[in-house]
């Protein structure tokens, strides 16, 4: 399967990106539960995530879409600057039809590529506790199990029921 994977400086289409965003969290707010936390609302979160977008797009961050050979969004990633060296990887989803293909790792390495461009020496990551094909991917790629960072925007009473990474970039 061809896949155009591009950052952007604005969303070609805020609809379909939340359409993403809010299967993304379906799946993310599924695996929370799973692990005993607490069931949460994906729309809502969604919702919350297209109105920060400010701070996932250009200067504050990076948003990387991959769009399939029809134009189909079916992959994202986000890096969201935490400090001025510093920055979270956050909202990297694989639409399930692509999975397998690669298209993960490439999300992953180029933003930390990116993360490198921003000036970051630091980066951060969380993700729910068991997700065990995200954990290898942090593993892999050379990120560290550390407790919860300051700047993480998660409310601490989730602490429980997730993991916390950091990578330092040479």
């Amino acid at each position: 399967m061809p896949v155009t994977l591009e950052f952007v400086s604005a969303l070609p289409d805020p609809a379909a990106f939340e359409a993403l965003m809010q299967e993304y969290y379906t799946i993310m707010t599924s695996k929370l539960t799973d692990v005993g936390g607490p069931q949460l609302s994906a729309a809502n979160l969604a919702q919350d995530t297209m109105c920060h977008m400010e701070d996932l797009l250009p200067p504050h961050g990076r948003t990387l879409l991959a769009h399939d050979e029809t134009g189909r969004l079916i992959g994202s990633g986000v890096i969201r600057k935490v400090r001025p060296d510093a920055a979270e990887l956050k909202r990297m989803f694989v639409h399930p039809e692509a999975q397998g293909l690669g298209l993960g790792r490439k999300l992953f390495e180029m933003r930390i590529d990116a993360a490198r461009e921003m000036g970051c020496t630091t980066l951060y990551a969380d993700t729910v506790k068991g997700i065990r094909a995200m954990l290898s991917m942090y593993e892999r790629l050379w990120f560290d199990y550390i407790p919860r960072y300051p700047e993480n925007g998660n409310p601490p009473e989730l602490d429980p029921y997730l993991v916390y990474l950091e990578r330092r970039l040479s």
